[in-house]
């Protein structure tokens, strides 16, 4: 399996090219640090063994954000830290897409567009959720790529199939 890196050192340039006037500027630093990381072009670490003296040198990384070498491990901790506020119900995703007629107007304009795509599907839930008595919350993640790494922006939300009432604090439902 290609990473990221990988990916973007093949197709970067070719990728940046046929987009690169309708993407944002902050898109193509991300293509570049995730392309320079861990090389020559972030700079070398070179360390000594004290008992043996023995130099090991490596490259350092990018740093950035998006970059999933750079973060795998915060993304774990976070994961870590956010399962320990589930309730303990079942959960579901909802996945709220755009036609494809519109992806390219979406990606000329992603700041406003992506900001009408949250507004527009989180207000569909509240309103289907405000059936029930005690509404659960809910947050959802915006995702830009299909599987096929084509431009497919989309919002996954995670539900969960339960509640904590207003009243007394208790669980209230949940929905199997």
């Amino acid at each position: 399996m290609e990473t990221i890196n990988e990916i973007f050192r093949a197709f970067g340039s070719e990728y940046i090219k046929s987009f690169g006037t309708s993407m944002p500027n902050n898109h193509k630093k991300v293509i570049a640090a995730i392309i320079s990381c861990r090389t020559k072009a972030c700079g070398m670490v070179v360390y000594k063994c004290t008992k043996c003296g023995t130099k090991h040198t490596t490259f350092r990384s990018c740093g950035n954000r998006h970059c999933p070498k750079c973060q795998n491990f915060k993304i774990k901790l976070w994961v870590e830290k956010q399962m320990k506020h589930c309730l303990p119900v079942h959960y579901f995703m909802i996945t709220f897409t755009v036609p494809e007629q519109i992806r390219r107007f979406i990606r000329s304009n992603q700041k406003i567009a992506y900001s009408a795509m949250f507004k527009a599907s989180s207000g569909a839930l509240h309103q289907i959720l405000n059936i029930l008595d005690d509404v659960p919350g809910f947050f959802g993640a915006l995702h830009t790529w299909g599987r096929q790494l084509q431009y497919h922006p989309h919002i996954h939300y995670i539900v969960p199939g339960g509640a904590i009432t207003k009243h007394d604090g208790k669980k209230c439902f949940d929905l199997d």
